[in-house]
């Protein structure tokens, strides 16, 4: 692991409530000279306890562990000790999941599938102060990303449409808007359409709910 190896040991906490799997990761882990571990944990809330009193390098969680997720540890990790790496470890590789656990603080994300070269790569990249996405997923994620970033891009209300939701809110007709907003009615009739397309409000109470939600009121 290049300088790694020569240099103390990155100390390590573990976390997954499958036992078997703990025991697992932490065996070949322990195999490596320039890697210690220093806790392991079979809850998120035993994770954060152990992290809080030993503070390591790098965290490596599993995602699903009882009441609280690897989500939530992610998050709190991330907030209270931004220095430190975080590593996870999932059976899931759904393009939000994973996404949402990249903005939840996590510096890498792996299969539990993972081969043993790949994750001890993983581990000194992360290390390094470098993101990794396991090679077999990046692919996938990267175009899933895009192609949800481009349906948000696409479903996100303009100025005048906002304007014009408002409105119909309100109760106004679309004579009453073309008048309001000095448009003809087919250019408010089409703005309509397109707030019911972008929104998927099928009647004036859902889109009253999706204005309320989305802080347009």
């Amino acid at each position: 692991m290049g300088n790694l190896a020569n240099a103390n040991p990155v100390t390590i906490v573990l976390a997954d409530d499958h036992e078997i799997l703990l025991d697992g990761i932490g065996s070949i882990l322990a195999e490596q000279p320039w890697l210690r571990i220093v806790g392991k944990a079979a809850s998120a809330e035993a994770a954060l306890a152990l992290v809080e009193k030993l503070q390591p390098a790098l965290l490596i969680t599993d995602v699903s562990m009882g009441e609280r997720s690897g989500q939530w540890l992610t998050e709190q990790v991330s907030k209270r000790f931004p220095l430190m790496k975080i590593m996870v470890l999932s059976m899931h590789e759904g393009v939000q999941h994973i996404h949402a656990l990249l903005e939840a603080g996590a510096d890498a994300y792996l299969l539990k599938s993972v081969k043993q070269d790949e994750l001890l790569h993983a581990i000194g990249q992360v290390m390094k102060g470098e993101r990794y996405l396991q090679q077999s997923i990046a692919g996938t994620y990267t175009r899933g990303l895009r192609q949800h970033q481009e349906a948000e891009r696409q479903s996100r209300l303009s100025p005048r449409e906002i304007e014009v939701l408002r409105l119909v809110v309100e109760g106004l007709s679309s004579a009453d808007i073309s008048a309001r907003l000095f448009l003809s009615e087919l250019t408010v009739e089409t703005h309509r359409k397109n707030i019911g397309r972008k929104t998927g409000a099928k009647n004036a109470i859902s889109l009253v709910r999706y204005a309320q939600e989305h802080g347009l009121l």
